[in-house]
Formats: structure tokens, C-alpha cells, sequence
């Protein structure tokens, strides 16, 4: 069964709630309900705390603090966040799992809410690829097609949120990973700019150079929602206001010039045309930028992502008994059919050969371009900039196709986008067109909206704009 996107989002629950024509144990229990439904098809879930879920819902029902701005809503958590007494895997075999006496800041913030966490979800091995796939839990299906991925590495939410068994859940992006599994599971996904969120608890621990790269924020049904979960789990929650008719005209449409895009489907045009013409309705001016350097900027990923995590990734995957991980007796051991990792990170690793830089002042130059770029951008887009692209150029493939295009070498067009939400430290929304679903396949085109750290609400702002031309 193919979801609604029609599904009440969190804002109308919670009306509901407070009016009394809901309860929190109710709430949960449709939502566990749906779950159950769903997991055989979607695989989604790596735990379910249907107990200790109702419980919680019945607590909050006895104390009836409606004040809480998440009260008594059903939320999934990413695998890799910490929950007190649950160990983090992260998807892998061989792995030592980590092991968490209390729970990760954003989950403690959560929960403070009114939130109840009712599943984990859902990862690619290690986190670093765009299909949600391991050797511990298996694969997730996309809810809108369950043949294609749901994308990664916050797959498991996606297909979650997507599914309607949770009314949000809250992943991490340091490539796109909260944004591509909204983006093929027909959501809304928000990564906010690096800074804006605690990650204390979050596995990894990022120190490197893509530290600036790495956001963590909410999955949701709706663009006002995601700005209601990004309030309780930001560091700094935005200002009352900052809605359409607080302030969204007015400001500059920044259109990229040189921008190296690769649009597959025609649906996906479509919606970027759309959402870019309502927002001009709406009062922004378009201002014409150079964009040019996103195709070097975009050839250096690899680079970077193989500097900070391969070693990580080689001692990770050793085991006590073993010497040290080869990728290249994983790559025989697979080729006869007996894999220890996914072949997705596997892929990575045996790039790093050829990508992997070998000086550290070769880091120190790529690093410093990075930087000298993001102050660029976040300086042309300022307080009032927001630029509208496809959150991916293509719609959601089949299983096994996601990785084979995302991690082939060169500049490739279908993933520029999104990627330079992380490389630029962009704050990044995906918003689903429901409007232009592909009539071929029933898959949902995304659109993404950027802009500079601090715009967030002018980014919330226009963001509702597009949402309402696109659905």
C-alpha cells in the first residue's frame, strides 16, 4: 500500500491533542500499529519499543503538560544516536558495538519535549553510503516504490517518516543523508548548518576537516514541522515569525550560474521550475551568481571523506581476533560470496588507492579552499539569499543502482546539488512535489532551498512557498 502524503502532520496532531480529541496513548498506538504493518515491506526499523513507548504515551497522557511543544508525538531515531542502555552497530558485523549509558543530546531534547520514541532506524554500514543496507539488519525498502532504495544514510527515518509510522524521526547529513532519503521517500528533510545542533552521543565523532561538513535535524510531513522539531533541537531555536507573511518577500532568488546539473526526469524540472516561479510570485528577485567552482569543489569530496574516515573505517573493522581489515581480502571474499561488510563501503575503500591524498599539505590546500569557498557563498547569499535546485537529479533507483552512480569518479551532475549543502556548510531543506509525482513510476520529485547560516527562518519562510506551489 502506497502512503498518503495527506497523512496530519505534527502541528495538526498536536491541535488535535490539546483539543482533547486525541490522547498521547492513542496517538502512539495508531503509530506502533502502522509500524507492525510496515516493517515486513519496508524493513525500516532496527528496534521497536512498543512497551516502553505506550508507557510513556500514558504517562504523559496522566500528567497532561500540553505546553510541552511535542507532546505525546510518535518519533524515530537514527541508529547511530545514542539511546541510554541500547548500543550503537551501525549496521555492521564486525564492529564493535558501542555501548550507551545515556542518551544522545538531541534524543534527551526530544524527549524533554513531549516526544516519545517509539523505533530506531534503519543505516547503511558505517553510515557513509546512500543505500540503507548491512549485514546486521539488512536492506529498506522505499515506501512509494519497496523495489527501489529508500537512500541513506538516514534511509531507515526516510522510510519511516515516509510510511507514516512515524510522525518525524531526526538523522544526520555529512553528504546529503538526511535530504536524499527525504528526497526518494516523498518527506521533508532539513540539515541544518553544522554548528546549530549538539551532536554529543551521535556516532561518529566527526574532528577532521569534514566536521563543518556534518548536520543533524528532523525528518518530517511538513516544512512548518521540520521548523518545529528544529526549535526544541537547535542550540539557538529561531525568533517568533519569520512565516509567509512575516517576512518572506523581499529577498533575492539567487540563481547559479555555471552550476555543473544533470536532471534525469523531466518531473524534476518541472517541480524546480515551478517552485522557482512561486517564489518570484511571492516577492523574490532573481540575482544571477557565478556558481562555476562547484564543479572543482565537487572533484575534491572523495578526498577529504577518504582523509578523515579510512583509517577510522580499517581500525573499526578489525576485529580483536584478526589482523588488520583489507579491503582487498574483503574484495575476494566477496567475489566468492562471502561478505564480511557491504559492498557500498567496500566501494569507498577501494577508491582510496587512487583518492586518498598522501601529503598533508595536499589536506591543507583542499581544506583551505573549502573554507575560503564557504566564506564566499555564505557572503553572496547573507540574511536574505536562497537558491531553489534538485535536491537530486534523479528520482529513487533500484536496489544496487544508488551506489554504483553516487561513488563513480568525475564530476557528476545528478548529486551536485546536494552535496554542496555540505561542503559549503549550508543550511538545506528538501520539500517534496506531490504535484509532479512521475506518472511512469509514482515516484516524488524534491526540491531543495539553501541558504546562509542565520537565514534559517527566511529559509523556513520560503520554503512554505514553494511547498504549497509544489503540493
Amino acid at each position: 500500500m502506497t502512503p498518503s502524503r495527506r497523512a496530519p502532520d505534527a502541528v495538526s496532531l498536536l491541535e488535535q491533542l490539546r483539543q482533547g480529541a486525541l490522547t498521547a496513548e492513542q496517538l502512539v498506538g495508531q503509530h506502533l500499529q502502522t509500524l507492525a504493518r510496515e516493517q515486513p515491506r519496508l524493513n525500516a526499523a532496527t528496534s521497536i519499543f512498543h512497551e516502553q513507548a505506550l508507557a510513556e504515551a500514558r504517562r504523559l497522557d496522566r500528567e497532561g503538560d500540553h505546553s510541552l511543544p511535542l507532546f505525546g508525538l510518535p518519533c524515530s531515531v537514527k541508529e547511530t544516536f545514542g539511546l541510554a542502555g541500547q548500543q550503537v552497530t551501525a549496521g555492521s558485523q564486525r564492529m564493535a558495538p558501542e555501548p550507551h549509558t545515556h542518551d544522545a543530546e538531541i534524543v534527551r531534547r526530544l524527549k524533554a519535549a513531549g516526544a516519545v520514541v517509539i523505533a530506531r532506524s534503519n543505516v547503511p554500514e558505517l553510515a557513509m553510503t546512500a543505500e540503507s543496507t548491512n549485514p546486521r539488519y539488512g536492506r529498506t525498502n522505499n515506501p512509494l516504490a519497496p523495489d527501489r532504495v529508500a537512500g541513506g544514510s538516514s534511509g531507515g527515518e526516510g522510510a519511516l517518516v515516509g510510511s507514516n509510522s512515524s510522525v518525524f524521526g531526526v538523522g544526520s547529513d555529512i553528504l546529503g543523508s538526511i535530504r536524499i532519503p527525504a528526497a526518494f521517500c516523498g518527506v521533508v528533510g532539513f540539515k541544518p548548518h553544522s554548528a546549530a545542533v549538539d551532536g554529543a552521543g551521535t556516532w561518529p565523532q566527526v574532528t577532521g576537516n569534514t566536521r563543518t561538513w556534518l548536520g543533524l535535524g528532523p525528518i518530517t510531513r511538513s516544512v512548518r514541522d521540520a521548523r518545529l522539531v528544529y526549535n526544541v533541537i537547535a542550540r539557538q531555536p529561531l525568533a517568533a515569525g519569520g512565516d509567509i507573511a512575516g517576512g518572506a518577500a523581499g529577498g533575492r532568488l539567487v540563481v547559479p550560474g555555471g552550476f555543473p546539473l544533470t536532471i534525469r526526469d523531466a518531473c524534476i524540472g518541472q517541480a524546480l521550475a515551478a517552485a522557482r516561479a512561486a517564489l518570484v510570485a511571492g516577492g523574490y528577485r532573481e540575482e544571477a551568481q557565478d556558481f562555476s567552482d562547484v564543479r572543482h569543489l565537487f572533484l575534491q569530496i572523495p578526498k577529504i571523506i577518504l582523509d578523515d574516515f579510512y583509517d577510522t573505517w580499517i581500525r573499526l573493522l578489525t576485529t580483536k581476533e584478526a589482523a588488520p581489515f583489507s579491503p582487498w581480502r574483503e574484495l575476494a571474499a566477496q567475489l566468492l560470496r562471502r561478505p564480511t561488510i557491504d559492498n557500498g563501503l567496500l566501494t569507498w575503500m577501494l577508491i582510496a588507492p587512487l583518492m586518498k591524498p598522501r601529503r598533508q599539505s595536499t589536506v591543507t590546500r583542499i581544506a583551505t579552499n573549502y573554507a575560503s569557498a564557504r566564506a564566499r557563498y555564505h557572503a553572496m547569499l547573507g540574511a536574505d539569499g536562497v537558491v531553489v535546485l534538485p535536491t537530486l537529479g534523479l528520482l529513487a533507483p533500484h536496489h544496487g543502482k544508488m551506489n554504483r552512480q553516487s561513488l563513480k569518479p568525475g564530476v557528476n551532475g545528478l548529486f551536485t546539488a546536494h552535496t554542496m549543502g555540505n561542503y559549503l556548510d549550508l543550511p538545506a531543506i528538501a520539500v517534496p512535489a506531490w504535484k509532479y509525482r512521475d506518472p511512469a513510476t509514482g515516484l516524488v520529485p524534491s526540491i531543495s532551498l539553501l541558504c546562509a547560516p542565520g537565514a534559517e527562518a527566511r529559509l523556513f519562510a520560503a520554503a512554505q512557498i514553494a511547498e504549497a506551489a509544489l503540493n
